[in-house]
């Protein structure tokens, strides 16, 4: 199995926060299985060597050769039993309109392919990518890609951001009241600006921030579920079982128990 992780470069790294790459040989003996749970960042993928599936709600079927896995609050299981190959870009949580000129609140929950998403350009995008030979090509391929599209920033939308960024940095602890405080819009305002770059209300982003927190929390330090909970900012450990049910369809123990070395944002 080999993982590889690479930082963007300046002119993106505001809406990107790294690419990766994952490649590995599976057998029906030691078949792979992945839980995808709730997260505030969206990604975007290319099977150059495909093979992954995917279940939701008990049926499996086929992962996209290429496409989107938006930012979700729900959760499924991705597998593999064969060879397989995969490059993806892991994007900041309000990435989406200003790369792809939708409210992200449009891709919310869902899996796109990105020829349904971009058309013709993903067509040539994902040609480009699944013809390169290595994780530098398809970083430059990509990073050239993004480049061209980035629209810039409305100063609309200044203040919105500097929130999203301020409830990410306090692990989805502060409390609503506070974050509008510092706003110059009205509640309203500021909710439907929030849900355009982030797909959630300010209540549900700062939810998942908190249990994504809890994740590397766990990952990082040897504690006790208790002491997990207390670090991540949840009452105590029954509160965050009822938001690991939620959030993952398993208790956190069960969870943790996983193998969680993969795709987790450092």
């Amino acid at each position: 199995m080999k993982y590889e992780k690479v930082y963007p470069k300046e002119s993106i790294k505001q809406l990107v926060c790294f690419f990766w790459n994952f490649e590995a040989d599976f057998g029906a003996a030691s078949s792979y299985l992945h839980s995808s749970v709730a997260s505030i960042y969206p990604k975007l993928a290319f099977q150059y060597i495909p093979g992954m599936k995917i279940s939701n709600n008990h049926k499996i079927s086929n992962l996209f050769n290429s496409g989107f896995q938006s930012q979700t609050d729900t959760f499924c299981q991705l597998s593999a039993e064969q060879k397989v190959g995969i490059f993806g870009i892991y994007f900041q949580p309000y990435a989406i309109p200003f790369l792809f000129g939708l409210p992200t609140s449009e891709m919310t929950n869902q899996h796109i392919e990105i020829t349904a998403l971009l058309g013709k350009d993903g067509v040539f995008l994902e040609e480009k990518i699944l013809n390169c030979v290595n994780t530098q090509e398809r970083v430059a391929v990509m990073t050239e890609f993004l480049v061209q599209r980035i629209n810039k920033f409305s100063p609309r939308l200044d203040d919105t951001i500097a929130a999203i960024q301020h409830i990410v940095f306090h692990k989805g602890s502060m409390k609503m009241t506070e974050v509008l405080g510092q706003q110059f819009l009205s509640q309203r305002q500021f909710e439907r600006n929030f849900k355009l770059l982030t797909g959630f209300s300010p209540k549900n982003f700062s939810r998942i921030v908190r249990f994504e927190k809890s994740i590397e929390t766990a990952m990082n330090k040897d504690l006790s579920l208790t002491e997990v909970a207390l670090q991540a900012g949840y009452f105590d450990q029954s509160h965050m079982i009822r938001e690991f049910r939620a959030f993952t369809g398993k208790k956190p123990a069960t969870y943790f128990s996983e193998n969680l070395s993969l795709f987790l944002k450092e």
